[in-house]
């Protein structure tokens, strides 16, 4: 993603850099290290089977949702916490094991450098969209700006 070297963190690390060559998200939308960056078709969002329009709308209706709890809270700044990132993208590789996209000796540009794929989301929309139907804040650290 062009626009990954052009985004900077907390650290002053881009985007691009912190991936170093494996784009991963929570829920395809928030960074670990990127303090209120939603991106919408994030990585692992990508479908073989239906419309990505779906997904960028359940991200849509999770940025709203996250944008309503913080200002309830009087907060200004949230970032998912790293465990819960790094948890998520596991689960995700996972469920990817077996699938057309990873099966043996398929080689596709879905899949990175590492053999990784960072673009399909492996299983029904209507399941990724009950994991963005609210904003989960417990795995976000939440701050006052």
């Amino acid at each position: 993603m062009p626009v990954a070297e052009l985004v900077r963190g907390r650290s002053g690390r881009s985007l691009a850099e912190a991936w170093n060559g494996t784009p991963e998200a929570y829920r395809g939308t928030t960074f670990a290290g990127f303090p209120n960056l939603f991106m919408l078709i994030g990585p692992n969002t990508g479908l073989g089977h239906t419309s990505v329009v779906v997904m960028a709308e359940f991200q849509i209706e999770y940025v709203l949702d996250a944008l309503r709890v913080m200002q309830a809270r009087g907060v200004g700044v949230a970032e998912v916490r790293a465990c819960a990132q790094a948890a998520y993208n596991a689960d995700v590789e996972r469920k990817l094991e077996g699938t057309v996209w990873t099966s043996r000796g398929c080689t596709s540009w879905y899949l990175d450098d590492k053999g990784r794929d960072t673009v399909q989301w492996p299983r029904a929309t209507w399941r990724f969209r009950r994991l963005t139907s609210s904003f989960d804040a417990e795995v976000y650290e939440l701050a006052a700006t």
